[in-house]
């Protein structure tokens, strides 16, 4: 197959597994590829990255491109940019998604300074709108206050891509595609780290995790002041919710940005998000867009929140949480 001028998607392994924003990502590169009648190419580097292969073209891949240098079982800045480096050079891809994970970040900058070609970072949407082959990236920009489009002229087009974005692509078993090894030459480049021992250590997590949840309590402007985020956030572990905050409360110092919910904070997808005085910006709808159920709570009849909530409650939040208290734990029986 023809690895010329086509989608490339960076696939990063952990443990040997593909990481679920490289799946994201093979979903979403195989849309651009189908839009411009190319191919989609996974770029794999890693321990395992042969075992992967496989899923790599069950998830949407036409080839799978593999690094092959013992050197490169772990992530390493150096050593990583100089392979995809060296396989952009041979193979001249119009496109490369990297994930915007920490090490995705740390690739995708090298690589913009080894192949000095620009790099739009954190893109949340990416599209074609013109007959060439130039792509338009979506970025928010003053901290999530407005959505910027962006476009280079330097080829490949590179971007990094934000996580929980692309969901829903799915394996398919029955695809066939290619698997084609290149040979690294790393000779000469000297690595970043060394690890001399490593022992895994569990994460600590709270009781009730924005990521896994099932019901999230969102809290936003509407709650007045201080004390009345301290009875959301109240509310929330009486029924057993993760609790969350929208960008204007992060703003006022009320709460860490570790719990802002949106697309410039996390991203989220519970069985059920209650937004109590949250206004339904769209930072933060991208954040929500994903929740089964949305139940908004605002004095305002005209929020915005209201024109994509599942259900909606105009009135005084601090008198509709004890109605939903009981109907919650109605539910959780």
């Amino acid at each position: 197959m023809e690895l010329k001028q086509t989608i490339w998607v960076y696939i990063e392994l952990v443990n040997g597994e593909i990481t679920p924003l490289s799946i994201e990502l093979l979903g979403k590169g195989r849309e651009l590829a189908d839009a411009h009648q190319t191919a989609l190419v996974g770029v794999v580097i890693g321990d395992g990255a042969e075992q992967a292969a496989a899923s790599v073209i069950g998830y949407g891949a036409d080839t799978a491109l593999i690094a092959d240098n013992a050197a490169l079982a772990g992530f390493d800045a150096a050593l990583y940019t100089t392979a995809v480096t060296a396989l952009a050079k041979k193979y001249e891809p119009s496109v490369i998604l990297i994930g915007g994970s920490v090490n995705g970040r740390d690739l995708g900058g090298r690589l913009s300074a080894a192949l000095r070609i620009g790099l739009v970072a954190d893109c949340i949407d990416v599209r074609y709108e013109g007959d060439d082959d130039t792509l338009t990236w979506i970025r928010p920009a003053y901290t999530g206050k407005l959505f910027v489009k962006i476009q280079t002229t330097t080829r490949p087009q590179l971007a990094t891509i934000s996580d929980k974005i692309f969901r829903g692509n799915e394996f398919d078993g029955s695809r066939s595609g290619e698997v084609v090894k290149e040979a690294i030459d790393l000779a000469g480049v000297t690595a970043t780290q060394h690890v001399i021992d490593f022992k895994p250590v569990p994460p600590e997590q709270a009781a009730v995790d924005l990521d896994t949840a099932d019901i999230i309590v969102g809290a936003g402007r509407g709650v007045g002041d201080e004390d009345g985020l301290a009875k959301a956030k109240a509310f929330a572990e009486s029924i057993g919710a993760a609790f969350g905050v929208s960008k204007p409360i992060v703003d006022n110092g009320w709460a860490s940005h570790d719990i802002q919910v949106g697309i410039t904070g996390k991203k989220v997808a519970p069985k059920i998000y209650i937004a109590l005085g949250i206004s339904g910006a769209i930072q933060h709808k991208l954040g929500i867009q994903d929740a089964e159920v949305i139940i908004a709570v605002n004095k305002d009849p005209d929020a915005p929140i209201f024109k994509f909530a599942h259900y909606g409650i105009v009135g005084d939040l601090f008198e509709a949480m004890p109605v939903l208290e009981e109907e919650i734990k109605k539910y959780k029986k």
